[in-house]
């Protein structure tokens, strides 16, 4: 009686490129789509927050937050778009071929996708701190590309493929 052959370790296979280069664009598609409303959003509200000073009302907020759901998400894309895009093609690259994006890094990321905008948006970044006309156009700018990053990366953090070269994909 003649033994059976001894069972090979196999690896399991690697993600072929087409599957990379759709978790690449299905992150891209989250980020474009989602984050310029989260965006406008974390605008309106921060703006409100300035503008009401040290007499915060909850009820304000509110009110702020519906009427920027109905009027600023819908023109966000007009402005966000572009941004959002950005960010979706770092996080889609680094998750689909490279592993997952955790949040210290997503954090960083949408600090620079802010401060890009700032500089692509006409303005140097020497000049934008001495301003005395509008002294919270920085952190605005910075907190809402950071509040629509990390928001986006929160949906897609488990998107992502383990890099070339180790076995599987993890989900």
């Amino acid at each position: 009686m003649s033994m059976p052959p001894p069972l090979l370790a196999t690896t399991p296979a690697q993600p072929s490129r087409g599957k990379r280069i759709n978790c690449l664009i299905a992150i891209l598609m989250v980020f474009v789509f989602i984050g310029p409303p989260v965006g406008a959003l974390a605008f309106m509200l921060t703006v409100g927050l300035i503008g009401m000073g040290a007499k915060v009302d909850l009820i304000g907020l509110s009110w702020i937050g519906l009427f920027a759901l109905i009027y600023a998400a819908p023109l966000s894309y007009f402005i966000g778009a572009g941004p959002a895009a950005v960010g979706g093609l770092i996080f889609g690259v680094r998750q689909a071929f490279f592993g997952p994006v955790r949040w210290p890094v997503a954090a960083l990321i949408g600090i620079g996708v802010g401060v890009g905008f700032l500089v692509i948006s006409g303005h140097s970044l020497p000049s934008m701190l001495a301003d005395s006309e509008q002294p919270e156009y920085i952190p605005v700018m910075v907190i809402t590309c950071l509040a629509a990053t990390v928001a986006c990366w929160a949906i897609v953090r488990t998107w992502h493929f383990a890099p070339n070269g180790r076995a599987g994909a993890t989900t």
